[in-house]
């Protein structure tokens, strides 16, 4: 028994050795690299990164201002290509593309096909996704082979809006190389701070999962009660640096806003919502909800043996003048830039 056991250890170390974890041989991102200025869902285009070119066919770049493209089309049946143009010199193990949003309800299938021409008429294999839903979406190449093209085909019904992929990156791995999956996933008490929300946001790594934030409300832009959404800016403090937009995002529990006074400059707020980058500005994508809002101090008002203009600050401290951030006087909040 004991040895049999320590025969299954070496195995199984033997096993964990084998396997690399390392970077991605090629990476296919966005807009960097970008042809063309593309809004349609019809176009074929390129991307060339470090001299390895990309042929993208029916996605949309939305004039190089998203860090994804989207394929699928409304009113009409279609399909999307991502395919290396320059041939793969490396034998690739692993294939995983990063899909941040998609209508999986609209989606027929999801497939990887290997070629030795880049005409894919000798294919080597074809891969089908296992299950449609966003997130990183694996493939396992089965018959490694150097000198191979990939092409990645999105095939999509009919929709009833444009848009119903959303792929942000593709991440191609030697053989041997086991991809590393980064999860960014939390719960609200460990919500991340604005501050960590940009710095993952900048390593670009598990931006598909629905994270929690909190902040402070810096800026109320719009609350819209035709759709029930608002977009605001939240910071980690009343100072208003390093702001984050909070885009499009709905009530507690998902609900819709019925009030513009729901909620306000000051609030503390915990959102949930899925990070990403929209015109090169960071934000709480379209779709997000709050957790939890806890109203500023909106009711403070001033004492009248002190004068009508007493000036405090979020933490109800009363100071002599205004100070750069969120200072309340008269039960108002006045914003300091």
């Amino acid at each position: 028994m004991i040895k049999d056991l320590r025969y299954s250890l070496v195995v199984l170390f033997a096993l964990i050795s084998s396997l690399s974890f390392a970077d991605a041989y090629k990476t296919l991102t966005f807009p960097e690299g970008n042809s063309e200025e593309i809004s349609s869902y019809t176009a074929t285009w390129t991307v060339t990164l470090d001299n390895f070119t990309w042929t993208i066919e029916n996605f949309n770049n939305n004039k190089n201002q998203w860090a994804y493209v989207k394929c699928g089309r409304k009113n009409a049946e279609s399909i999307g290509y991502i395919t290396n143009s320059t041939v793969m010199d490396q034998a690739i193990g692993s294939v995983v593309v990063t899909i941040d949003a998609l209508t999986a309800s609209k989606v027929n299938s999801i497939s990887l096909t290997v070629a030795s021409d880049n005409e894919f008429a000798n294919v080597v294999e074809k891969i089908e996704a296992k299950e449609i839903a966003k997130g990183d979406m694996t493939f396992k190449v089965t018959k490694p082979t150097a000198n191979c093209y990939y092409k990645l085909t999105f095939d999509c019904q009919s929709g009833s809006s444009n848009g119903l992929v959303q792929v942000s990156k593709v991440s191609y791995y030697k053989e041997g190389d086991e991809p590393q999956i980064v999860d960014i996933s939390n719960t609200p008490e460990t919500a991340y701070t604005v501050a960590k929300a940009h710095e993952l946001i900048a390593a670009g790594e598990g931006l598909t999962t629905d994270v929690y934030i909190r902040g402070i409300v810096y800026n109320v832009e719009e609350v819209s009660l035709e759709y029930g959404n608002a977009t605001y800016v939240i910071c980690d403090d009343a100072t208003g640096q390093n702001p984050l937009k909070v885009y499009r995002g709905y009530y507690l529990n998902g609900d819709k806003f019925t009030a513009e006074d729901q909620i306000k400059v000051g609030d503390e707020v915990i959102v949930y919502g899925q990070l990403t980058v929209y015109k090169g500005e960071n934000q709480v994508g379209q779709g997000n909800k709050l957790h939890s809002l806890t109203t500023g101090i909106s009711d403070i008002t001033a004492d009248k043996a002190e004068g009508s203009g007493a000036i405090y600050n979020l933490a109800g401290q009363r100071i002599e003048k205004m100070q750069k951030g969120i200072n309340i006087i008269n039960g108002k909040k006045y914003v300091v830039k």
